[in-house]
């Protein structure tokens, strides 16, 4: 199910992508609903975004899903967590892990990054991955998606304020977002 929403989504980021296409989804999405509301197919009451996927955890904020060998790239929206070289980059890394594995993985897309993943809340287990990182200190709040993230900030102040994850010795630590510009020849920006 999931490939009907973000390829929905896709097709609003991508005009190019054919009309015929786009009104494909557009009736699937539309049956689904016209059959939730008589009770008709027990699909229909899943949201149109649950993933039955495998899901592969990179790192701390990214993730991928897999169908049928098809990967879609998922970087977790809001939240910038340790690099695998930084103080509590692994451990980010097997924390969200944690939380994935053997749940049933929904997501939210906001929009698709210059790197073709698409940036998204994810959630599982009934709890909100992206939140649950920050809350455990083991992602900063990204700023830069300010407008679609609700409740961020005040979940690294208490991170910060309790000493959690990465804020075990106060607030004056390197940053991903500066660990990757320090570290330019190995990572992407």
């Amino acid at each position: 199910m999931i490939n009907l929403y973000i390829l929905f989504a896709h097709s609003l980021l991508n005009p190019l992508l054919s009309l015929k296409y786009l009104s494909k989804y557009l009736f699937s999405a539309m049956l689904a609903v016209i059959c939730m509301g008589f009770g008709i197919a027990n699909m229909a009451i899943a949201p149109v975004w649950a993933a039955p996927y495998a899901v592969r955890v990179f790192d701390g904020d990214n993730i991928t899903l897999v169908d049928r060998g098809i990967k879609t790239k998922v970087h977790l929206a809001c939240i910038d967590a340790p690099e695998l070289l930084q103080d509590e980059g692994q451990h980010a890394r097997k924390v969200l892990d944690n939380i994935l594995k053997d749940e049933e993985i929904y997501i939210r897309v906001f929009n698709k990054d210059k790197f073709g993943r698409y940036n998204a809340e994810v959630l599982a287990g009934g709890q909100n991955a992206n939140k649950v990182m920050v809350s455990l200190g083991l992602a900063h709040y990204d700023r830069l998606q300010e407008k679609d993230c609700q409740g961020y900030a005040e979940l690294e102040l208490k991170a910060q304020s309790e000493h959690l994850g990465i804020w075990v010795k106060g607030t004056d630590i390197v940053s991903p977002s500066q660990f990757r510009r320090d570290n330019k020849p190995t990572f992407r920006s």
